[in-house]
C-alpha cells in the first residue's frame, strides 16, 4: 500500500499508485478531526434541552393561571458544512426557538361574576395599563401602549372601572344609553359610575278591556256605572300618582268615560262619549262590539275615527306641580277587537292596563352579555347599555410580544389589530359569566419533560465520550 497526495490507495500490478482510475474508485479523503465539533454540538444540544425544560417549567407553573398561553419548543438544526456533492459533513448543532401558542384556546369555565367574559374562538380583549393618577381628579391615567389579553375575570373597582386580576383595565366602544348607537371610532376605559337612573314621566297609558253588553243598574235600567279601573303612573319627579277610569253605559252601544287623578290640577276630565258598532265617519261599517266613534269633551281630546285600524285614543294634560304632563290614553283602534270592546258579559273584563313611566332607579347590577354589551340594571326595571366590548384580531397572534400579567402587545410580525364586534370578521364569540383557563396540558408537559431529560443526558454522554477520545489522543505521545 502506498500513499498518494492525501489518498489511501491499494497499489496493484495493473494500475499505478496515482492513476486516475484508482482515485475515482476510492475517494476516501480524510476528514479533519471532528472531536471538538462533536463536543460543541453536544453542548448546543444540552442548551436546547435546557431551554425546553425552562419552557416546560413555565407552563407547569401556570397550569392554573387564567388565560395563560403555553410556550412550546421548536428545534432547528445548525449546519456548519454539509454537502452531498462534495461528500462532506461537519457537525453543527441545534437551536431551540420558542413557539408561543397564543392562538390555542384554553378550557372555559362558568363563574358567578356577571362581569367576567371569555372568548370562544380567535381574538383578544383590548385592555389598558395604569401609569399614574391624575392629581386633579384622583382618577387613573393610562399608558399610550395598547394591550390585549384573554384574561376576562373583570370586576368593578371603587372608581367604577372594570379591571381584571392582572390589573389591566377593560376597554370598549361607548354606547349612547338613550339611542343605543355605538361609537366605533375609538375605545376608552369602561367605567360605569351611573348609580342612579332618572325617573321617566308617564306619557302613555294603554287600556284594553271588554265593557259588558248586558250591564244594567239595580232596577234593570240605564245608565249603569261600572266600578272604576285604577292605574299607577309617575310624574316628572318619579312620584307615584293614581289615574282612575270610570265607565257609564248610557245606551245600547254608547258609553261615557270619566278620568280622575286626585293629585292633579285639574283632577277630573270628561265625560266623553265612546260608541261601538255602526259606521265610521268615512261610511265604513265596523263589526259589532268594536270602537266606531269617540267624542271630545271635558278636557279629553279624541282622535278621529278616520278609517278602520286608525288609533283610538284620548289625550289630556295632568299637572302635579311640575307643569303640564301630556298623557295619551290608548283604547286600541277603530273597527278592531284588539283593544277596548263591548261584548256579552255582566262585568268589566280588564285585559291590559299599562303605562310607560318609571320611578327613580338605584343601581342593582352590572353585566356583560354575549355581544359584549356592558349594561346596568336598575331596581326600577330599567336596563341601560353604556359600552360594547370589541374583539381584537391579529393576522399572526403567535408573533405577539408577551408582557407581565398574561397580556400582549402588537408587533410588526403579528400585524395591527382589527377591532370587530363579537361573532363577526373572523373573531370569536363572547361567553358571559365565564373565564378561560390555561391551555397547558399537565400530562403532555410531563411527557415532554421526560423526553427533554433523556435528551439532555444523552448529550451529556456525548461530551463524556469526546472527553475520553481527547484523552486517548493526548496519550499518543506516551
Amino acid at each position: 500500500m502506498a500513499l498518494c497526495q492525501g489518498y489511501r490507495i491499494r497499489v496493484t500490478k495493473r494500475h499505478g499508485p496515482c492513476s486516475r482510475r484508482s482515485r475515482h474508485r476510492h475517494p476516501t479523503r480524510e476528514q479533519p478531526m471532528s472531536i471538538t465539533g462533536a463536543m460543541q454540538t453536544a453542548i448546543s444540544g444540552m442548551n436546547g434541552q435546557s431551554a425546553a425544560i425552562g419552557f416546560i417549567s413555565d407552563n407547569v407553573a401556570n397550569a392554573s393561571t387564567v388565560g395563560y398561553k403555553k410556550v412550546e419548543s421548536r428545534f432547528q438544526t445548525l449546519v456548519t458544512q454539509s454537502s452531498a456533492q462534495a461528500n462532506t459533513h461537519s457537525s453543527g448543532g441545534v437551536l431551540n426557538q420558542p413557539f408561543f401558542a397564543n392562538n390555542a384556546p384554553g378550557p372555559i369555565s362558568r363563574v358567578s361574576s356577571t362581569t367576567s367574559i371569555a372568548i370562544s374562538g380567535n381574538g383578544f380583549i383590548p385592555v389598558s395599563k395604569q401609569v399614574g393618577t391624575d392629581p386633579s381628579t384622583g382618577l387613573p391615567t393610562f399608558e399610550a401602549t395598547n394591550y390585549y389579553t384573554r384574561v376576562g375575570d373583570f370586576n368593578q373597582n371603587s372608581e367604577g372601572f372594570l379591571i381584571n386580576s392582572s390589573g389591566y383595565y377593560l376597554q370598549g366602544w361607548a354606547v349612547d344609553p338613550v339611542t343605543g348607537e355605538v361609537d366605533t371610532s375609538s375605545t376608552s376605559e369602561v367605567r360605569v359610575s351611573n348609580l342612579l337612573d332618572a325617573p321617566v314621566a308617564t306619557n302613555l297609558v294603554e287600556y284594553a278591556a271588554n265593557l259588558p253588553n248586558n250591564v244594567r243598574d239595580a232596577s234593570g235600567n240605564l245608565p249603569a256605572t261600572l266600578p272604576a279601573s285604577s292605574i299607577q303612573i309617575f310624574d316628572a319627579l318619579g312620584n307615584a300618582r293614581s289615574v282612575n277610569l270610570t265607565w257609564t253605559r248610557i245606551g245600547e252601544s254608547d258609553w261615557t268615560l270619566q278620568v280622575n287623578s286626585p293629585d292633579s290640577t285639574p283632577a277630573t276630565f270628561g265625560p266623553a262619549t265612546v260608541s261601538f258598532g255602526g259606521t265610521l265617519v268615512d261610511g265604513t261599517t265596523v263589526p259589532a262590539g268594536t270602537l266606531s266613534s269617540m267624542t271630545t269633551g271635558g278636557g279629553l281630546t279624541a282622535t278621529a275615527a278616520s278609517a278602520t285600524g286608525a288609533n283610538a285614543a284620548f289625550s289630556f294634560d295632568l299637572d302635579f306641580g311640575s307643569g303640564p304632563q301630556a298623557i295619551s290614553l290608548d283604547l286600541g283602534s277603530y273597527g278592531n277587537n284588539t283593544g277596548t270592546t263591548q261584548y256579552a258579559g255582566d262585568k268589566l273584563t280588564l285585559n291590559s292596563f299599562e303605562q310607560n313611566g318609571v320611578p327613580q332607579g338605584n343601581f342593582k347590577s352590572l353585566s356583560i352579555d354575549e355581544q359584549g354589551y356592558v349594561s346596568v340594571t336598575f331596581d326600577n326595571g330599567n336596563v341601560k347599555t353604556f359600552y360594547q366590548i370589541p374583539i381584537a384580531r391579529f393576522n399572526d397572534p403567535t408573533e405577539l410580544d408577551r408582557v407581565n400579567g398574561n397580556a400582549f402587545v402588537a408587533t410588526p410580525r403579528s400585524g395591527s389589530p382589527i377591532l370587530a364586534e363579537a361573532g363577526s370578521s373572523g373573531v370569536g364569540d363572547f361567553v358571559s359569566s365565564a373565564v378561560e383557563g390555561s391551555n397547558v396540558d399537565i400530562a403532555e408537559e410531563f411527557s415532554k419533560l421526560i423526553v427533554a431529560q433523556r435528551a439532555y443526558s444523552a448529550n451529556a454522554r456525548i461530551i463524556t465520550t469526546t472527553d475520553e477520545l481527547l484523552q486517548e489522543t493526548i496519550n499518543i505521545r506516551r
